[in-house]
């Protein structure tokens, strides 16, 4: 029965992008998913703007792995998805995070 339990929570597991929200920097992101596996890139304009891309890995005994990558830019969310759902174009931040609102309500 324990292991029944322990393969169907290992089998549903993934990260849990319902609780990002566009606009949200870097802690908040850390706080509502955790630390990302690896930042997969960084870049800084001439203008002083700035770039980051986290990546985020299943755990190797998921049955339905995903990576998810999120895209800040000046510190803060402008989206997110698997890495094919980027189009090299960002779009910028149109709803705001408000710490206060709960995510995926």
């Amino acid at each position: 029965m324990a292991l029944a339990w322990m393969l169907g929570a290992c089998a549903s597991w993934n990260v849990d992008v319902y609780k990002l929200q566009l606009g949200m920097d870097p802690e908040a992101v850390r706080d509502a998913i955790g630390d990302p596996f690896t930042i997969r890139a960084a870049k800084v304009y001439e203008q002083g703007k700035s770039a980051e891309v986290w990546e985020y890995l299943p755990p190797w005994f998921t049955w339905t792995p995903k990576t998810y990558w999120v895209y800040f830019e000046d510190g803060k969310v402008v989206q997110w998805g698997e890495p094919g759902d980027f189009s090299g174009k960002v779009v910028p931040a149109v709803i705001e995070y408000n710490p206060n609102k709960e995510a995926g309500r």
